[in-house]
């Protein structure tokens, strides 16, 4: 039986080898609603960090419990996007992976502040 919580998953040790230097975890957008109207480009389908682990970026693209699914929002609470990250705990430990699709793109992107984690809550950051 796995110990892993939803959003975990480890890298084999042939894994790391091959991207010793990655980062640790890795995210997707899956919804955009600033962009629903047509204008300006949809941020569906961006992933990252842009130097996130291979194997943890296809991994955080298909479904399963090694997924965790989040929601990001503004200052307002207005929900800006959604998606999922996964990430190695190992590689992760003096790190805080929830807070890292927030600082990587929605701040960034479009100002959001906090990211909540609906199936996982203990995760949530502001």
């Amino acid at each position: 039986m796995s110990t892993h919580r939803r959003g975990e998953m480890t890298l084999t040790a042939e894994q790391r080898a091959t991207q010793p230097d990655a980062a640790g975890y890795a995210w997707t957008i899956t919804e955009d609603q600033i962009h629903t109207d047509g204008v300006g480009s949809s941020r569906v389908g961006t992933l990252g960090p842009a130097d996130a682990h291979e194997s943890l970026c296809e991994a955080v693209q298909k479904p399963g419990q090694h997924r965790v699914r989040f929601r990001m929002y503004d200052d307002d609470g207005i929900y800006y996007y959604g998606g999922f990250l996964t990430y190695d705990p190992e590689l992760t430990e003096h790190l805080e992976p929830s807070w890292q699709p927030v600082q990587d793109f929605g701040m960034p992107d479009a100002g959001c502040v906090r990211i909540s984690y609906p199936d996982r809550p203990a995760l949530d950051c502001a």
